[in-house]
């Protein structure tokens, strides 16, 4: 081949190659408008004040404010947690994928969860502005990724390390920026002690 004819294989590969990496990167941080993230700052209702006062061995109501003390609970986030189907179909939907997990950018081999951008272990609400469809497999940065990252801002909020407000902040601008900030720019290699 004539250098010319290789230089138009080349650049006919690089514009051909551009929109399978586009639509694997496109849904590796939610639609800043349809998720920009939702802190939950009071208890919802009277089952998660029952389910709270049960853990904390103290009176919650209703109304109550979130507190660090709660959310550092063990055992906290099964009281909160509570996305019902209809929502689940709904984050689908806004995403433009009416057919729900499997399906669409969702049909990889675990398919994807619909996943708390401000992580519930961090403050993190069950709105649909906190909720997005989210890979399991398929991408480098995927939702098993983000769980490594929510489980150190728990750790590190929770130990005074690391405020609430920088955790909520900083997961919810954009997830894989604060993983790489916090625990390095490869997601294969092992976390640094907290």
């Amino acid at each position: 081949m004539k250098t010319s004819e290789v230089a138009i294989v080349a650049i006919c590969l690089l514009i051909f190659s551009i929109p399978v990496f586009a639509a694997e990167t496109e849904h590796l941080l939610p639609n800043s408008e349809k998720t920009p993230g939702d802190r939950l700052a009071t208890v919802p209702d009277d089952k998660t004040a029952s389910c709270l006062s049960e853990l904390l061995g103290a009176t919650v109501s209703e109304g109550d404010p979130i507190t660090l003390t709660m959310i550092c609970t063990p055992s906290y986030s099964k009281c909160i947690r509570n996305v019902s189907t209809s929502t689940k179909r709904k984050v689908y939907e806004a995403y433009g994928d009416d057919a729900g997990n499997h399906h669409g950018f969702c049909d990889v081999e675990q398919g994807c969860e619909v996943d708390h951008l401000i992580s519930i272990e961090i403050g993190g609400s069950n709105d649909e502005k906190n909720l997005w469809p989210q890979p399991y497999s398929g991408q480098t940065f995927n939702a098993h990724v983000k769980d490594r990252l929510e489980n150190w801002y728990h750790a590190n909020v929770c130990s005074g390390h690391v405020s609430l407000k920088t955790a909520q902040d900083e997961i919810s601008s954009d997830w894989i920026a604060a993983f790489k900030k916090r625990l390095g720019p490869d997601p294969e290699a092992d976390a640094p002690s907290q």
